[in-house]
């Protein structure tokens, strides 16, 4: 398993038909000097709400996969905890991890 930390995630919130799901952007630099970029999903545990363009810092998270009917594998990361970028203090959510932790 592939754990995920993480300093100065943004978070996009997308909105469709009534959904909200979440992305975050990871970008490859090219030889000329310009960048590749290419978004990922985020889900966080169920409940988590952010507004759109929030920072975060990962202190509990995975990479993930699921496939699609053809087949194609679609990447996402899972966030079980993080802190609000600014925040010193306890982490937004913070729990002890367990298979009855997993969002789905």
């Amino acid at each position: 398993m592939i754990t995920l930390t993480s300093k100065n995630m943004m978070i996009f919130k997308n909105e469709k038909d009534g959904r909200i799901s979440y992305s975050t952007t990871i970008a490859n630099k090219k030889e000329d000097g310009s960048y590749d970029n290419a978004s990922i999903q985020v889900q966080f545990r169920k409940g988590v709400e952010l507004e759109n363009k929030s920072k975060i810092n990962v202190t509990n998270g995975f990479l993930s996969f699921y496939r699609k009917q053809d087949n194609t594998p679609v990447f996402k990361f899972i966030v079980m905890d993080f802190e609000t970028e600014g925040d010193a203090k306890e982490p937004e959510t913070t729990s002890t991890f367990d298979n009855t932790d997993l969002p789905f």
